[in-house]
C-alpha cells in the first residue's frame, strides 16, 4: 500500500463503481515506518520541515508575525512582520528563504553552504526595485539524528541547534546555464535570536550582509 490513496473513476453512475488505484508521493518513504502504522516523511524533508518550525518559533517569540504564501513560486519560504509601528515605519517587513543542513563545512568563523543557483538568484535584487520587502538566506543547523531535534524535561524545551542569517542581495546574479550552484560563507556570529530577528524585520541591522 503506497502513502496516499488516489480514487478515480470514468463514471459515477449508479452502475459503476469507482476505481482505486494508488500513486507513491514522492516526499514519502513508506518503508519508513515509525510507531503503529505512522508513515515517515523522508530525511531531507523532515529535516526542512523542522528547519521551517524552528524559525517560525523563533518568530513567535519574538512577538513577530510569521506567514508563508500558498505557491512556493519565487524562493520565499517565510514572511515576517512586525504587528505595528516599528521607529518611523509600519509595519515593517521581511522575507527569507531558509535551508537546513546536518553537517556543515566551516571556512575561518562562517559555515560554508552549497545553494542552488536559483534559489541564490532568488535572493538577489534591491528592495522597491525587484522585490517590495528585503530578503535574507536563513540556515538551520540541525542534528544528523532526527531524535536530537528536540530534548524536553519537565523544565524545558529545547530545539537544535541554531539558525544563521545572511543578506545576499547586494550579490551578483549568477547565469544557471553556466553554473549549477553557489557556496556562500555564513558568518557564525549572524545567529538568529529574538533580539536580532526583530532588529532585521526593523530594519536596525543586516543590509548588506550583517
Amino acid at each position: 500500500m503506497s502513502a496516499l490513496d488516489t480514487l478515480s473513476a470514468s463514471s459515477l453512475g449508479h452502475d459503476s463503481a469507482p476505481s482505486i488505484h494508488t500513486e507513491t508521493v514522492g516526499v514519502l518513504e513508506p518503508s519508513a515506518v515509525v510507531g503503529s502504522g505512522c508513515v515517515a516523511l523522508n530525511g531531507e524533508v523532515w529535516q526542512g520541515h523542522f528547519a521551517e518550525g524552528l524559525v517560525w518559533a523563533l518568530a513567535c517569540a519574538a512577538g513577530l508575525n510569521p506567514g508563508k504564501r500558498v505557491l512556493d513560486v519565487d524562493g520565499v519560504d517565510v514572511q515576517i512582520s512586525f504587528p505595528g509601528k516599528a521607529e518611523t515605519r509600519r509595519y515593517p517587513q521581511i522575507e527569507a528563504q531558509v535551508k537546513s543542513c546536518s553537517n556543515p563545512t566551516y571556512v575561518n568563523d562562517c559555515f560554508s553552504y552549497s545553494i542552488p543557483i536559483k534559489n541564490f538568484n532568488d535572493l538577489i535584487g534591491t528592495v522597491g526595485t525587484d522585490f517590495p520587502v528585503r530578503r535574507y538566506l536563513f540556515l538551520v543547523h540541525a542534528p544528523a539524528a532526527k531524535t536530537d531535534y528536540v530534548d524536553s524535561s519537565s523544565a524545558s524545551t529545547h530545539f537544535r541547534h541554531a539558525v544563521y542569517w545572511v543578506d545576499l542581495m547586494d550579490e551578483q546574479p549568477i547565469d544557471p546555464a553556466q553554473q549549477a550552484t553557489k557556496s556562500i560563507h555564513i558568518p557564525k556570529a549572524n545567529l538568529l535570536t529574538v533580539g536580532s530577528l526583530q532588529d532585521l524585520v526593523k530594519g536596525t541591522i543586516g543590509e548588506g550582509g550583517n
